[in-house]
């Protein structure tokens, strides 16, 4: 039986290595494709260096994605609206919303960037679950956990969103007193500056929100343990909303130590921001819920 089992296991695992190559493959396809169709408006250029990171990045998404979709209990339909909505708010309205603010003189191109993002993340979502979505799972959609009226779920996408904000701002500090700030007075030729610290904390206190919103969705059609959800929920918000974007635009510019640093930060800002979520949305599911 345990044979059986771990057969099963791995089965699953190829399975899920090769929908999510597959996904990554579309989206570098369609990440390309819409830098062409940019142009000067686009961070990237359709460069072959550039589609192997976006087939990399766009692999470790659907990665990141699949457990939540794999245990789903909503329809197909209402699962691709879950991860559309994960996807877009987190990754591309946020990231769009941030650099727009960051960098007004390129805020045209920031929002229009961002709003080809929203598209790909459809198209995505839809990908990952036709691929990953076990058979059977058109049925009315499931509800887990208590009912809760418009205002139960207001304060709790607000305690996300504030939660997002602190640690941000916490691991960010840190980080800054430890490593990044000597490294921007010390390293000159890299053009790293901070944009004014009312326009950080504007971005992040509409960030958090997003993710709030990304992640609830996500939740709701998952009936596990908070315990798996969280380490789910995290795993996918640093991905979507942390190492995928920075690996895209930064990582290959940076020294290693600042990459690292960085993406220690980033981890353990929307990693955490993920656990608060799991907590505040989840149904609580015992943890052996499939």
């Amino acid at each position: 039986m345990n044979t059986i089992r771990i057969a099963q296991a791995n089965h699953r695992t190829s399975h899920t290595l090769i929908d999510s190559v597959v996904v990554g493959v579309a989206y570098a396809a369609l990440s390309a494709l819409a830098a062409a169709v940019l142009g000067p408006m686009s961070r990237l250029a359709p460069t072959w260096d550039n589609i192997a990171v976006w087939a990399l990045t766009g692999t470790l998404v659907a990665l990141a994605l699949s457990p939540l979709v794999r245990h789903s209990s909503w329809p197909r339909s209402e699962t691709v609206l879950a991860a559309w909505v994960a996807l877009a708010l987190v990754r591309s309205l946020g990231l769009g919303i941030e650099g727009a603010l960051f960098k007004p003189e390129a805020a045209t191109s920031a929002v229009v960037g961002g709003a080809a993002g929203i598209v790909i993340s459809l198209l995505v979502a839809w990908l990952a679950v036709q691929l990953m979505l076990p058979a059977g799972s058109d049925r009315a959609q499931a509800e887990h956990g208590p009912r809760r009226a418009w205002w139960d779920w207001t304060w709790r996408v607000a305690a996300v969103g504030l939660a997002y904000f602190v640690f941000y701002f916490v691991f960010g500090a840190a980080n800054a007193l430890l490593y990044t700030l000597k490294f921007y007075q010390n390293n000159p030729q890299y053009g790293l500056s901070l944009p004014p610290a009312s326009t950080i904390f504007l971005a992040q206190l509409i960030r958090g929100p997003l993710f709030a919103l990304g992640a609830l969705f996500l939740a709701r059609a998952v009936p596990v343990s908070r315990a798996r959800l969280a380490l789910w929920l995290g795993l996918l918000l640093f991905v979507v909303g942390g190492l995928g974007p920075y690996v895209e635009v930064t990582f290959r510019s940076m020294p290693l130590g600042f990459n690292l640093a960085t993406l220690a930060e980033i981890l353990l800002q929307n990693f955490l921001t993920g656990v608060v979520a799991a907590w505040l949305f989840g149904a609580g599911r015992p943890a052996n819920a499939k």
